[in-house]
C-alpha cells in the first residue's frame, strides 16, 4: 500500500542500507534511536516478566514480615498454637492467586507470562517485516557468543521510560486497529472525514450544495488527480488510512519511531501475501490477511478491575488494510490516489512550504488541499509555528481540519520560580544575572522544548488560526472523546474537545512571519 520509493518511509530496512559515505553525526544519532526503538521491542516480555518477579518479591518480604509480627513473644507462630487460630492475619486474608506456591499462583504467573509473550509474538513480527532481529534471535545469538565470549552476560538493557512507549504503541493498537475501539475513534474520524466528503468531495458535480461551491471554488475540482491531504501525527496511520479508502491522496507522518515501525507493519505486513506468523483469518485467497491477539493492557495495575481484565486479549486488525476499493475504474478514470508515510518532526518535514524557504519551495501541485490533526496540534512545541506551516502547505481554499483537546505535550516542566527571577547586587551595587543562572542550571536536564512552550487558551488558539488567514467554516465545542482508554478501567479520562474545520480564505498579511 504505502509507496515505497517515497524518501520519507521510516523502515528499518532502510536504515540498515544507509550508504555511510559522508555520514554526519546526526546520522550517528538516528541509527543509535533506530537501535534503541529496536531493543524496547526485543525487551519486551522480559522487562514485564521481571516486573511480575519484582511483585513476587515485595509478596513474600510482606509475608515473611507478617510472620514475624504475628509470632508471639517468646517465638511461638500460629501454627504451634501461639496466636489463636481464628484471629485474621494477612497471609489468611490474601487471595490465593497471589500466595507463592500456590495452584492458583502458579495458574495466575503462567496467564500473565503468556499474555507478555503474546505481546511479544506480535512485535517480533513487526521487527521481523522491519528487516531487524526478534527477540528469540537475539536470544540464540547470545548464546552462541557466549560459547566464544567470557562478557556475553552483559546485555545492554533499556529504560522504563523506552518499554512505555511500547505499552502505548499496544493501546494504540487497540484504538486504531481492533473492534473493541470502534466507537472510540468514531468520535474523531467520522467528523474529520464527514468535513471532507462535504467540503472536498472527489466530485463536486455529485453535490449541488452551494455551500460545497462556495467553499470548493479556489480548488482545482479536476477529476485527476485526487485531492491530497496531510495527516500528520498519524500514529499507527488509521485515519490516513480510512480517509485514502476514499479516494484522497494521502500523506501520514509522524515522529515517533516506535509507531511509525508498527503502521508499516500493520499497513503492509498483514496482508496475505506476506509470510506472517499471525493467524490467517478470512476464509483465504484474496480476501484473507493475519491477525493477532494482543494484551494491550498487561501494564496497567492501577484501577483494574480484574486480573483477567488486565491481560484480556484484543484482535487487531480489524479489517484488512491492503483491500481498499477506491473508486478508480468506470467513466471517472480518476488518478488512482497515494499514500505515503514521512518520519520526522513536523517543522522539520514541512517548513520547506514557508515563504522564507521559497528559493528551494515545491512546485504548486505539491501542496496540499487538506491538513487532518486528530489530537494533534497540542503536540507542538510552538503552536504559532505549527499553524503558520499549515496554513503555508495549503492551496488557496484548502481545509484545516481539528479534533482534539489542548494537553500541551510540553507544558509543565521549566517554569520559572522566584529564585530564577532575583538578581541581588553584587560588592559594587550591580545586579548580576545569578537568577537567569539558576534556571538554566535547575533545568538543564530537560528538552529545550519544555522551555520555550506556551499554553494558549482555545480563545487564543481561534484568533491565531484567523489571523493567519482562516475563515473558521465549522466549529463544534465540548464533545467528550477518551484516548486510548481501558474500557474496564475503574478511571477513565475523558476530553472535553473542539472539532474544528476552517479554510485557507486569503494570503498571509504582510505583520505576520
Amino acid at each position: 500500500m504505502m509507496n515505497q520509493d517515497n524518501p520519507g518511509l521510516p523502515l528499518g530496512a532502510q536504515h540498515q542500507q544507509t550508504n555511510c559515505q559522508g555520514c554526519d553525526d546526526d546520522d550517528a544519532e538516528e541509527k543509535e534511536h533506530f537501535q534503541q526503538v529496536v531493543s524496547s521491542y526485543q525487551q519486551y516480555a522480559t522487562f514485564h516478566q521481571t516486573r511480575q518477579q519484582g511483585v513476587n518479591r515485595r509478596m513474600q518480604h510482606l509475608l515473611r514480615a507478617s510472620r514475624r509480627d504475628d509470632a508471639s513473644p517468646d517465638g511461638v507462630s500460629e501454627a504451634d498454637g501461639g496466636v489463636d487460630a481464628e484471629m485474621p492475619t494477612i497471609e489468611s486474608i490474601m487471595p490465593p492467586a497471589l500466595l507463592p506456591q500456590t495452584v492458583q499462583n502458579q495458574q495466575y504467573q503462567k496467564q500473565f507470562c503468556d499474555a507478555s509473550i503474546r505481546n511479544q509474538f506480535f512485535l517480533d513480527n513487526v521487527l521481523k517485516y522491519s528487516g531487524s532481529m526478534t527477540s528469540q534471535e537475539v536470544l540464540r545469538h547470545r548464546r552462541e557468543q557466549g560459547n566464544n565470549r567470557s562478557d556475553a552476560g552483559t546485555t545492554e538493557w533499556v529504560t522504563e521510560d523506552k518499554i512505555s512507549k511500547i505499552d502505548s504503541v499496544l493501546k494504540s493498537l487497540s484504538r486504531d486497529w481492533s473492534r473493541e475501539g470502534l466507537k472510540e475513534r468514531s468520535i474523531v474520524y467520522d467528523r474529520m472525514i464527514g468535513a471532507l466528503e462535504r467540503y472536498m468531495p472527489l466530485d463536486s458535480r455529485d453535490n449541488g450544495s452551494d455551500d460545497v461551491d462556495e467553499l470548493t471554488d479556489s480548488i482545482d475540482q479536476r477529476l485527476s488527480p485526487p485531492p491530497r491531504v496531510a495527516v500528520p501525527g498519524s500514529g499507527l496511520g488509521r485515519l490516513a488510512w480510512e480517509i485514502y479508502s476514499r479516494g484522497y491522496s494521502v500523506q501520514g507522518s509522524d515522529f515517533s519511531l516506535p509507531m511509525l515501525l508498527a503502521s508499516d507493519f500493520m499497513l503492509n505486513g498483514c496482508c496475505a501475501g506476506e509470510k506472517i506468523d499471525g493467524e490467517d483469518v478470512g476464509g483465504g485467497g484474496s480476501s484473507s490477511f493475519k491477525q493477532f491477539g494482543i494484551c494491550p493492557w498487561i501494564s496497567e495495575t492501577k484501577n483494574t478491575t480484574s486480573f483477567g481484565s488486565r491481560i484480556r486479549t484484543v484482535a487487531v486488525p480489524d479489517v484488512d488494510p491492503t483491500a481498499l476499493q477506491c473508486n478508480t475504474d468506470g467513466d471517472n478514470k480518476r488518478d488512482a490516489p497515494e499514500f505515503t508515510m514521512m518520519a520526522g518532526e513536523f517543522l522539520h518535514l514541512y517548513s520547506r512550504f514557508l515563504p522564507k524557504h521559497q528559493h528551494d519551495a515545491p512546485e504548486p501541485a505539491e501542496k496540499f488541499h487538506a491538513v487532518s490533526c486528530s489530537f494533534f496540534l497540542d503536540t507542538a512545541p510552538s503552536l504559532p509555528h505549527y499553524l503558520l506551516t499549515i496554513y503555508h502547505m495549503l492551496e488557496e481554499g484548502g481545509l484545516l481540519l481539528h479534533f482534539g483537546p489542548l494537553m500541551y505535550h510540553w507544558s509543565g516542566h521549566g517554569g520559572l520560580i522566584p529564585a530564577d527571577v532575583e538578581t541581588p547586587a553584587n560588592s559594587n551595587g550591580r545586579r548580576n544575572s545569578n537568577g537567569t543562572n539558576n534556571h538554566k542550571r535547575r533545568n538543564k536536564h530537560l528538552d529545550p522544548r519544555y522551555l520555550s512552550s506556551i499554553d494558549y487558551t482555545w480563545e487564543e488558539v481561534r484568533y491565531m488560526i484567523l489571523q493567519c488567514g482562516f475563515e473558521i467554516v465549522e466549529e463544534e465545542m465540548h464533545i467528550p472523546a477518551h484516548y486510548t482508554p481501558d474500557g474496564t478501567s475503574m478511571m477513565k479520562v475523558i476530553y472535553d474537545c473542539v472539532f474544528l474545520v476552517a479554510r485557507k480564505k486569503r494570503r498571509l498579511p504582510n505583520s505576520i512571519r
